[in-house]
């Protein structure tokens, strides 16, 4: 599977033709997994991440080899929580946005009475060549 590059990838979900793999019960999600991290790097991921995942989502469903349920495990199953802000999450919190761009400047030896922080959910998939 991981002999697609992108351009194979993005040909074959334009014509949703089939992606192959193995039959064996490894074979579609690993074949899912390639063809999910493929998209990902190739898109805007550092800085938004859940935007990304939408698009990917939207993509695959379009193409109907993958249900929304594998490729929602493909996902969780990469997902990591940080508070390593992505520019994403940070405007849908802008109380957030103006804390880090304080914490930043002149206030860091003020941080003894930090409050809990949300968490952000990102993605890392393994990168193949």
């Amino acid at each position: 599977m991981s002999q697609y590059d992108l351009n194979e990838i993005i040909q074959k979900i334009k014509e949703k033709s089939p992606f192959d793999f193995k039959e064996s019960h490894r074979g579609k999600p690993r074949a899912l997994r390639v063809i999910v991290s493929k998209l990902y790097y190739s898109l805007d991921y550092e800085n938004e991440p859940q935007a990304t995942r939408e698009k990917i989502t939207k993509l695959l469903l379009y193409h109907g080899q993958f249900s929304k349920e594998e490729i929602d495990e493909t996902f969780k199953s990469s997902s990591r929580e940080t508070t390593d802000y992505s520019i994403e999450f940070l405007k849908q919190h802008p109380e957030l946005a103006r804390a880090e761009a304080l914490k930043s400047k002149e206030f860091r030896d003020e941080e003894d009475g930090e409050a809990e922080k949300p968490i952000e959910t990102k993605y890392i998939f393994p990168h193949y060549t």
